[in-house]
């Protein structure tokens, strides 16, 4: 698990998104396995942008990027560069 993806998990551990689970498999769907909501999606989105310095399009939110801990953890690696 790359720096990006565990720093997701401590997030959602820490907003109580990960209550009984202790571990996120990188591919794993966020939403369909019920870990996060589009609210919390937002909150997410928020702490990755100030946390990495980044701004994150709307136009990349999408199921394929914003679903997994590796389809995220590519996004804001590329948005870094």
């Amino acid at each position: 698990m790359n720096e990006v993806s565990r720093d997701i998990v401590q997030f959602l551990k820490s907003r109580g998104f990960l209550d009984g689970k202790n571990s996120l498999n990188e591919h794993e769907s966020l939403t369909e396995t019920g870990v996060i909501d589009s609210i919390g999606l937002l909150q997410l989105i928020d702490y990755l942008e100030s946390r990495y310095k980044i701004e994150i399009p709307m136009e990349i939110i999408t199921p394929e990027n914003f679903d997994t801990l590796s389809g995220i953890s590519q996004s804001v690696t590329n948005l870094k560069k």
